[in-house]
């Protein structure tokens, strides 16, 4: 045992001494991402800068703009928006998208670095005197390396020029501003988000291959030396002092000692996380991923908006929701064969920028949709779904297959859950005892599938947010409590790691010095 111990002691100091620092920045910057996340372009912010859509403008019938843009099948979402001052219909389609205006057929060609300004000074109307161009990429930078290039071209990056240091990215292809970032978010997107997951471009763009790989095999790595480490430590500890030349239950001295009693009582966190962080990079398909899938989409939604079916025009679905607010964007969306118009009733800038919202908001926090039958001789707004059409929806999402349980949800439950309001009440769950055992959650607000997941994916809800986001329901319905558990387990984190960084220090020093001295010794 004495053997076996020593060589693991040897393996646990060569790793620690690779790791210590790794460990301290996953530590740290975990603790800025409570609080910060990635620099973005939110949805609310983007249509509270929307100018509301001119209905006299609108001349074109959604499958008129359809034939403008020589399509034949349906496309996979149409939105009837505003580019600068015209409205427009953006047809989405599997390779990409065709932008149509919407007052005479025309089609958007390739937005040039003036037009990328002048978009930004629509969207942007206080610093319209100081808005400037700086460059066109044709690939990702640091804040746009999930940008589907196919589908936007080029990102023309544009400086609004205001003591915040804000750029805006406009697709080239769209007109669509699709990143924002200040000198504040890029400077916490550092520290945070890229410095946790190694998110550097030249990594995560050029050799993303290798980035997942130095990620899933380096928390592979890291979970071993953290079990080496509490192997070794509880092996060493002795409650009953049987290391009579000291007082302490430790044989060590110094900051070894330190490090000692830290690994006893924070190791098993420090192993949680890594072991819950090598999970989100779904290593060797551990688990099924969380649905919906394209087919149970599909049966809800349709294969694509028929716009033959639309028989409305949307200058009567914009007056229809003229008495609740002026609607600055339009979706079509389908429901079981049904076409409807969807707008978002709520679209204010909040007080807070939007990655540094509230961590814990109210399940309404987030704009409602409301709806516009488009198929009708007199079309009126609904407020939400009903229940038995949920429910409809859901049989054919699972091929007709009967649920076993079925509940109507006012308030989350331990999956269909958001700390920041991003989902919406109520939904309908239904569950299945097909092989896989499929729970599935319909937003009773627009009717899509909110959430879909199967036996696996619920068990990697647990081991993944549970352990690593301490997502656990009596946790997070107490938002001080989280914030004080979460920071504290960091800062643990952190000194654990800080004494393993001195160790190292020294270690290193120490066989630099027995490296140098036969040296000096010879040079004499």
């Amino acid at each position: 045992m004495k053997r076996l111990i020593a060589g693991l002691i040897v393996v646990h100091r060569y790793l620690g001494v690779a790791f210590c620092l790794i460990f301290l920045i996953w530590f740290a910057s975990g603790i800025v991402m409570v609080f910060k996340r990635m620099p973005e372009f939110s949805q609310e912010e983007r249509l509270a800068r929307l100018p509301p859509l001119d209905a006299e403008g609108i001349r074109l019938t959604p499958a008129q703009a359809l034939e403008a843009a020589g399509l034949q099948s349906p496309p996979e979402r149409v939105l009837l928006t505003t580019y600068r001052d015209r409205p427009v219909y953006r047809l989405a389609l599997e390779f990409g998208s065709i932008t149509v205006f919407a007052d005479d057929g025309s089609y958007l060609e390739l937005v040039t670095p003036e037009d990328a300004v002048a978009i930004a000074g629509v969207l942007f109307p206080e610093h319209r005197a100081t808005v400037r161009h700086l460059d066109s990429i044709g690939e990702p930078d640091q804040w746009t390396i999930t940008n589907r290039f196919n589908a936007t071209g080029a990102l023309h990056r544009v400086a609004l020029g205001d003591p915040a240091g804000t750029e805006v990215y406009v697709a080239e292809a769209t007109g669509e501003i699709v990143m924002k970032t200040d000198r504040a978010s890029r400077f916490w997107g550092y520290l945070g988000p890229v410095a946790h997951w190694f998110y550097f471009t030249p990594l995560r763009w050029g050799q993303a291959p290798l980035w997942n790989d130095l990620v899933v095999y380096g928390s592979v790595v890291g979970c071993v030396l953290c079990i080496l480490g509490l192997v070794i430590g509880l092996y060493r500890f002795s409650i009953t002092r049987r290391f009579m030349r000291s007082t302490s239950m430790s044989p060590y001295v110094g900051w070894l000692r330190w490090h000692h009693y830290a690994g006893l009582l924070f190791g098993a966190v420090t192993l949680t996380w890594t072991f819950s962080g090598l999970l989100t990079m779904t290593p060797w398909n551990l688990f099924p991923a969380a649905g919906p899938s394209r087919a149970q989409v599909r049966a809800v939604r349709g294969e694509g908006v028929a716009l033959d079916r639309v028989t409305v025009v949307p200058a009567v679905a914009i007056a229809e929701l003229q008495p609740r607010f002026a609607p600055k964007e339009i979706e079509l969306l389908q429901f079981m064969g049904a076409p409807f118009y969807a707008a978002y009733e709520r679209a204010g800038i909040s007080a807070r920028a939007h990655q540094d919202a509230a961590r814990f908001a109210a399940p309404d926090a987030r704009p409602r949709r409301a709806l516009v039958s488009a198929d009708g001789a007199r079309p009126g707004v609904r407020e939400a779904f009903t229940r038995e059409e949920l429910l409809a929806a859901a049989r054919a999402a699972m091929a007709e297959l009967e649920p076993v349980e079925v509940a109507w949800l006012t308030d989350y439950d331990a999956y269909y859950y958001d700390r920041t309001g991003g989902r919406r009440l109520p939904v309908l769950r239904a569950k299945f005892n097909d092989p896989e055992e499929t729970w599935l959650y319909l937003d009773a607000n627009d009717g899509s599938i909110a959430l879909a997941e199967v036996r696996g994916s619920r068990t990697e809800r647990w081991l993944y947010q549970g352990l690593h986001s301490l997502d656990f329901p009596w946790l997070y319905a107490m938002p001080w409590a989280w914030y004080a558990v979460i920071i504290g387990l960091s800062l643990s984190g952190v000194a654990l790691s800080l004494t393993s960084l001195v160790i190292a220090w020294r270690f290193l020093r120490g066989k630099a010095r027995v490296v140098a001295e036969p040296s000096s010794t010879a040079a004499a």
